[in-house]
């Protein structure tokens, strides 16, 4: 009972924390992402998500099902309203801090240990994308259920699930096949012996997502962004990339390293080696920012909290584990601003409302122009997606100054015309 009062008055404190370092995570609106997101979204229907799901090998454009599964039924539910979005992804950044402290209290036995890591695992100041764009969700869920299937395995040392719950995770994203390597390294570090079933099953569901859904017809590896180059120096600069932002300290990264070396514990050993491996999805493609390494981020609270084992007894490691998130909550850097998102979210929004006051209910099948709009030339789509997602209709032709596919549309089929003044649009016809 004691452990269980400790464990809830923990939960008010870390949520409590969130809430105040980073409060944007509930500010946050629409952004271009979730207009592409929502829109493929729509235009897909459940059971096709469903078979992508089932069927994680299967070549397709749409690579990550599960996260667009998301999008589908939040879409459905609630529409361009932004709060319900925002609490679900809150809810996750959250819950993925609460599964790693999970973690942290199986591999110390120590409860204290895992207050700690929980609280580290629950915000980093640069985590900037993930507070403010929805559409991390890919990100997010992808580590949800590599960390739900590692405290599975944990908890029952039990291969099947653990592997359907890789499955899960490589349909949120591909940054999910570094599950295996969680696992084999616990073994490897905590018991001495390798787990020759899990290592079977993981190995047939990775090289089978490997080669259909990122290396075949339309796979992840023919995007632009992520076509990859392999070789060492790329790697080496990726790792410094998200390693230096991970610590707050770029110079600092081999005394680090060292000291929870020293530390000579197994919890220690297994964080410094987890962190080199779990940004190998990452470490040959463009930089995807820190957000992107956030499976790999989990080495940080799991390195941290391994301090307090230093401590014999627990009290005293849980007086030291209430110090730490004090000087978290005072020394931590925060996250109050919106870093230049607020502007899309706005002209998203303000687009958006200004179309709808003027047409609520659009005819279907018609030719909609805008003469100008508030969107650059690196958003084609911008329009088509909001008044396709605004009025459910994909038969609505847009034509707008960045698409080149309908730039010529002839003006006598308008339905409707409009231009973008100051923060509205004005009907022209």
């Amino acid at each position: 009972m004691a452990d269980r009062i400790k464990l809830a008055v923990w939960a008010i404190l870390v949520v409590a924390y969130v809430k105040y370092k980073a409060p944007v995570i509930w500010l946050a609106e629409w952004s271009h992402d979730d207009l592409m997101n929502a829109y493929r979204a729509m235009t897909t229907s459940y059971a096709e998500l469903f078979k992508l799901i089932a069927f994680f090998w299967q070549p397709t454009s749409l690579f990550r099902p599960l996260g667009e599964l998301f999008y589908k039924v939040f879409w459905d539910q609630f529409g361009f309203s932004p709060m319900p979005w925002r609490l679900a992804c809150s809810a996750f950044l959250i819950g993925n801090g609460f599964l790693v402290g999970h973690i942290a209290m199986k591999l110390s036995k120590s409860l204290s240990v895992g207050l700690l890591a929980t609280a580290i695992a629950s915000y980093h100041p640069l985590w900037t994308h993930l507070y403010l764009n929805t559409g991390t969700i890919f990100e997010i869920m992808a580590c949800t259920f590599v960390y739900a299937g590692f405290a599975y395995y944990l908890e029952f040392e039990e291969p099947w699930g653990a592997t359907l719950l890789l499955i899960l995770g490589l349909n949120a994203k591909e940054s999910a096949i570094v599950l295996p390597v969680l696992i084999v390294l616990y073994e490897w570090i905590y018991n001495r012996r390798t787990p020759w079933l899990y290592c079977g099953l993981s190995a047939i569901t990775g090289l089978a997502f490997i080669i259909g859904r990122v290396y075949g017809p339309e796979g992840l590896s023919s995007v632009g962004g992520y076509q990859p180059t392999y070789n060492l120096a790329t790697y080496l600069a990726r790792f410094q990339g998200y390693f230096g932002p991970m610590i707050l300290a770029k110079q600092a990264s081999g005394l680090w390293i060292a000291l929870l070396l020293l530390l000579r514990e197994k919890m220690a050993y297994f964080a410094v080696a987890f962190f080199p491996i779990a940004i190998l999805p990452l470490a040959f493609v463009p930089d995807r920012g820190l957000e992107g390494a956030y499976i790999a981020c989990i080495s940080l609270p799991l390195a941290l909290s391994a301090l307090l084992l230093k401590l014999p007894k627990e009290n005293h490691r849980l007086v030291l584990a209430a110090v730490c998130f004090a000087l978290l909550v005072r020394y931590v850097p925060s996250q109050w601003g919106m870093d230049g998102w607020d502007k899309e979210f706005v002209e998203i929004r303000q687009f958006r409302e200004s179309l709808q006051s003027q047409i609520p209910q659009m005819p279907p099948k018609v030719q909609i122009r805008f003469v100008s709009e508030p969107f650059t030339a690196d958003y084609p789509w911008a329009s088509t997606f909001i008044v396709r997602l605004l009025y459910k209709n994909t038969d609505l032709l847009v034509v707008s100054p960045n698409n080149v596919h309908t730039k010529g549309n002839p003006e006598a089929a308008d339905f409707a015309s409009f231009e973008w003044r100051g923060d509205r649009l004005y009907r022209l016809r």
